[in-house]
């Protein structure tokens, strides 16, 4: 059974989440399309019954995703050697909790039980830590370019479609689109300004990372020794969120550079913090 990187393993998780997703979706709206094409139901029933669609589709979706997630799970952990790795980065992506009953699976498997048994010598041993060569000293996080730009052209088409309904706002009878242009212009100046010109135009480092700490804005500077745990968010609204001695931050990282790399900054943050144990060993 060959060994494959921690980082492998959580590429090939997302990759096939994304497509369970992805053919989920577009399957659901398939069939929807269909049941309003040839169905033989009233306007209510209709409504009624495709609510109740949705509801089982959420439901058989979740316990899909769970067993999906519990059968990568033992092959990712059965193939890499790094497993303690691989948890810490898995729970730091949010996608497993410390209570997993694949952990408890594993903690109390017997001889006997040699599938569980079997990753249960894994977890016996320490990770051996590589060091990546490839992550520089320090590496320094900036608002991104492209996020701030994409978010400008987003603002000229909003601006332009509520002046336009200015434009055709001549009549009292049409007074809703003319208030829905006004709201239009000010979101696109508002947001345009905020999002995009203001944070293209800072070119203050954002978030660093380096083997002594955490470094943000807003938050300042921690030592790895004074941060016990941290959470990455990554979506629409990605943050990083770490516990300290003195309470908790979260950090918006939406428009940085690393917004939509979970796993790369995950691997970021787990090396900066092995190079700053293995500097206390050598210190000691």
């Amino acid at each position: 059974m060959g060994h494959i990187t921690v980082d492998k393993a959580l590429k090939e998780y997302y990759l096939i989440y994304n497509v369970v997703i992805a053919t989920a979706s577009f399957a659901f709206i398939a069939a929807l399309i269909l049941f309003f094409r040839y169905n033989y139901f009233s306007g209510a029933n209709a409504v009624i019954i495709s609510m109740l669609a949705v509801i089982i589709y959420i439901v058989l979706f979740s316990v899909f995703n769970l067993l999906l997630s519990n059968i990568w799970m033992f092959w990712a952990f059965s193939r890499v050697r790094n497993v303690h790795e691989l948890k810490k980065r898995f729970i730091s992506l949010g996608e497993i909790s410390e209570e997993s009953t694949l952990f408890k699976r594993i903690e109390n498997s017997a001889e006997n039980d040699r599938k569980y048994w079997k990753l249960r010598l894994k977890f016996a041993q320490e990770d051996i830590f590589v060091d990546d060569v490839s992550i520089s000293e320090e590496t320094i996080i900036y608002y991104s370019k492209t996020m701030c730009i994409m978010s400008i052209v987003l603002s000229i088409f909003i601006f332009a479609f509520g002046t336009l309904l200015l434009a055709f706002a001549v009549d009292k009878e049409i007074f809703m689109a003319a208030l829905l242009g006004v709201f239009l212009i000010i979101l696109a100046v508002f947001f345009g300004y905020r999002y995009g010109y203001k944070k293209l135009k800072n070119r203050e480092p954002q978030l660093i990372l380096n083997s002594k700490g955490i470094s943000t804005n807003k938050a300042g500077f921690y030592r790895w020794e004074e941060i016990e745990k941290y959470m990455i968010i990554t979506g629409r609204n990605a943050y990083l969120k770490y516990t300290h001695s003195r309470g908790e931050e979260c950090i918006n990282i939406s428009y940085l550079d690393i917004k939509s790399d979970g796993i790369k900054l995950s691997k970021l943050l787990m090396v900066y913090r092995e190079r700053n144990k293995l500097q206390n060993n050598i210190r000691q």
